[in-house]
């Protein structure tokens, strides 16, 4: 018999996903950082991927990376924590209607946590991830980033499916 409440979705799977993505995060991080002199790139494909050692101490594409350490290392901690909060609570009280909606938050706090590993040891996340085409660079990003992204594309596929008008609301009409 299940404790949860009824139309709560289960937490179990929500944070089972979020630790292995975060832990494939971290690996492939390791995997990196033991392989590549910061700075060091390496083709993949040539002319469009390269796994590039960096670190960022800003957010997306190095936002508020000048922040003095202690001041950003402060700053981005809390600032995932609370974006996190405000993921699960998404999730438990607020769910998707869509699966794809509902991954889109398990995505969003995995990529989150793998970051915010990161964050808390180091003060600044490992990025590796180098797409470009000849010179122009995408900036560079890691696996945990990548689930950010896919899962806020998700769920605001979700949002906007949700709020289209339907029929009975007299769309067409």
């Amino acid at each position: 018999m299940s404790h949860e409440p009824a139309g709560r979705p289960r937490l179990g799977p929500f944070l089972l996903f979020a630790a292995l993505y975060a832990l494939a995060d971290q690996l492939l991080k390791w995997a990196v950082v033991a392989s590549l002199q910061l700075g060091e790139s390496r083709a993949v494909i040539p002319g469009f991927a390269n796994l590039t050692y960096l670190r960022n101490r800003g957010g997306a594409f190095s936002l508020l990376a000048g922040l003095p350490g202690g001041w950003g290392r402060a700053f981005f901690i809390i600032a995932t924590l609370a974006a996190l909060a405000f993921v699960l609570y998404l999730y438990r009280w607020s769910p998707p209607a869509s699966r794809p909606g509902r991954f889109g938050l398990w995505a969003i706090f995995g990529g989150g946590a793998g970051n915010l590993i990161d964050r808390a040891l180091h003060g600044e996340v490992v990025d590796f991830i180098d797409l470009h085409i000849g010179v122009y660079h995408w900036p560079a990003f890691n696996l945990a980033d990548s689930g950010i992204t896919v899962g806020v594309i998700l769920l605001a596929l979700d949002l906007l499916r949700g709020r289209a008008p339907s029929p009975e609301d007299g769309a067409g009409a």
